[in-house]
């Protein structure tokens, strides 16, 4: 006969979160595998929900993310484990957030415009190398801030930069035939 306990939920309902529901499983490039997860799991919240909705979500996860990744690396007893996932996830999600985005209210010349899926290509490429390599001041945090916040934290100061390096491209030109690019800022 099973009974219920509640170390074992919580366990097993960190360790989904946490590893953005298996995708943190993959045996080759788990926070890539996961960020491609958070990209298909934004498409369908953005289609869902409206934009203070949506940021309520990213906030919420953010929180929840502290939590349950600091509890499965205590748990896994590594610092960071590749199957953590969330930090990547939230990171992802808030890049995306304030990226131009298709909107029903849009042209249908804009609508049709892959500009947008450009833009959010750049983005992942971009983040992703952020969050390898880990530039200063990523590196810091990655190295001096202790469980879940630091987990969360060095992949929200990458999903910065990654905001940053895409206004630079939009500012000097680089992606000029983006129409996207165009409703920016």
């Amino acid at each position: 006969m099973y009974t219920f306990s509640f170390h074992r939920m919580k366990t097993i309902v960190s360790y989904s979160i946490a590893t953005g529901f298996g995708s943190g499983y993959s045996r080759y490039m788990p926070g890539t595998i996961g960020t491609i997860w958070a990209w298909i799991m934004f498409l369908i919240l953005d289609y869902l929900f409206i934009d203070i909705v949506l940021f309520i979500i990213i906030l919420t996860s953010f929180l929840v993310g502290l939590v349950t990744s600091g509890f499965v690396e205590n748990h896994l007893k590594k610092k960071d484990a590749s199957e953590i996932v969330i930090d990547e996830i939230v990171a992802f999600w808030l890049i995306l957030f304030f990226l131009p985005r298709w909107d029903e209210s849009l042209s249908t010349e804009q609508a049709i415009d892959y500009s947008y899926l450009i833009i959010q290509i750049q983005a992942f490429v971009i983040f992703r190398i952020f969050d390898i390599f880990k530039p200063w001041p990523t590196n810091i945090i990655d190295k001096k801030v202790r469980g879940g916040l630091g987990i969360m934290l060095d992949d929200i100061i990458a999903a910065f930069q990654t905001l940053f390096v895409l206004s630079i491209f939009f500012r000097f030109g680089l992606n000029p035939g983006l129409l996207a690019y165009e409703n920016f800022l």
